[in-house]
């Protein structure tokens, strides 16, 4: 019984360890810095704009860019009470109607903060700053070396190892704090992407830290302002994070700091990954392991047979059904009339209408293209179409929108398919 207990434990280890490194979606962009800022190209309502990723900072745009980037939704401002972040007055607060990076991020009416001005923003060719509320649910690795930015849904990359890992704490205000140790003595740092260096300290923390004075200058940036020199710099003899240990680390005070943090200096040592939603950070040397990007297929190999309930993907849905990413009304793509059934496993009624379902598409085999979704699995799709109801059908006609069905209530669908799709104008 012992000896078949620990199997049983060993193939269970087995599944959960595979389980929690294959994802459903990986994308690879480039990114570039300026001024040792990490700056992504990002599609905002439909025009291209960039921004410093400040991962502990403002969703913020410039003044200038609410009309050029077509931002004309204002937020109440019983609903925002926010007057200044990083030093910088803000105006207001509006909504993005539709953002995304890559294929992988997307979201709809996201909240931004219209600063009054931020001559530094300005300089640096960007039209504000973006948080890490626009990556919620996503994993992005940060690999200074090649500049890529990686985002996976839901894991990590395979080619970070688990046993690299540091469990933080994850805040109310989406704060992260990462474990530090210096010269042996246990900190708890803000992860802070708008800091170049390793590590900055506020004037409290830098005012105890024993470290000897570098005598050096070091330059700081004091919220959205462009940088200055200070002498105020120490030396770590021993910086630790992870498993990572660092020698002779210089760390600047940074008077604007109301807490200290951690920053980006740390891509000059290892690769970096951020699973903010499991509150957990991955960093390990570059030389650790052979960095190879794991490619999948757009469609995950979807294959759709005629006369079948198909499962489809998010990205399946993009390709062969509508684009919403790209605006517009809904026009259904192809030349066939579409069913698509929302569902989910632990759903009940969703699992009795598989029958019902797999017949229809039996019958109108070769009139009508039959897909299913798992909305535990595509959340974004179900969030673009306010699928909150389990199950949910569309019944999409050529070159029309969705007519919803909600429930399990199928006494009507024959007739939708003979009246709505097929009937001949």
């Amino acid at each position: 019984m012992k000896k078949i207990f620990v199997l049983i434990c060993c193939i269970f280890l087995f599944f959960s360890v595979f389980s929690q490194s294959k994802n459903t979606s990986v994308e690879v962009l480039d990114y570039r810095t300026v001024d040792g800022k990490i700056v992504l190209e990002l599609l905002v309502n439909d025009i291209k704009a960039d921004f410093v990723l400040d991962i502990n900072g403002a969703n913020a745009v410039l003044p200038e860019y609410v009309e050029k980037l077509k931002i004309d939704q204002e937020v109440q401002k019983s609903l925002s009470n926010v007057t200044k972040t990083r030093g910088i007055e803000v105006i207001k607060t509006m909504k993005i109607n539709k953002i995304s990076f890559g294929n992988n991020i997307f979201r709809n009416g996201f909240p931004v903060l219209v600063l009054k001005d931020a001559p530094y923003l300005r300089k640096l060719g960007v039209a504000g700053t973006i948080n890490a509320r626009l990556f919620r649910g996503t994993t992005i690795t940060l690999d200074g070396k090649r500049q890529k930015i990686t985002t996976s849904i839901p894991y990590r990359p395979p080619y970070m190892r688990l046993d690299y890992r540091a469990d933080c704490v994850l805040e109310t205000d989406e704060t992260l704090l990462c474990p530090v140790t210096i010269n042996g003595k246990n900190y708890s740092f803000v992860f802070d992407s708008w800091c170049e260096d390793v590590i900055a300290m506020s004037s409290e923390d830098f005012a105890l830290f024993t470290g000897e004075k570098a005598g050096q200058e070091l330059n700081i940036n004091l919220g959205y302002e462009a940088p200055i020199k200070t002498e105020q710099v120490k030396v770590a003899d021993e910086c630790l994070f992870v498993k990572n240990m660092m020698k002779n680390v210089l760390i600047p005070e940074n008077e604007s700091l109301q807490r200290s943090v951690l920053g980006i200096g740390l891509l000059k040592e290892g690769i970096l990954s951020i699973d903010v939603r499991r509150s957990r950070m991955y960093f390990q040397p570059y030389d650790l392991v052979k960095i190879e990007d794991e490619l999948i297929p757009k469609d995950l190999n979807v294959k759709v047979e005629s006369g079948k309930l198909n499962p489809i993907t998010g990205e399946y849905f993009l390709e062969h059904v509508f684009d919403y990413k790209k605006g517009g009304d809904f026009v259904l793509k192809g030349d066939k009339p579409v069913v698509i059934d929302f569902w989910a496993s632990w759903c009940g009624p969703c699992m009795k209408m598989v029958p019902f379902m797999e017949k229809l598409a039996a019958q109108y085999k070769d009139q009508v293209i039959f897909y299913k979704v798992n909305a535990d699995v595509e959340r974004e799709l179900c969030r673009i179409y306010n699928i909150e109801a389990l199950p949910t059908f569309f019944f999409i006609p050529v070159g029309g929108k969705p007519i919803v069905e909600v429930g399990a209530r199928p006494e009507n669908f024959e007739s939708i398919i003979q009246e709505q799709l097929l009937k001949k104008n």
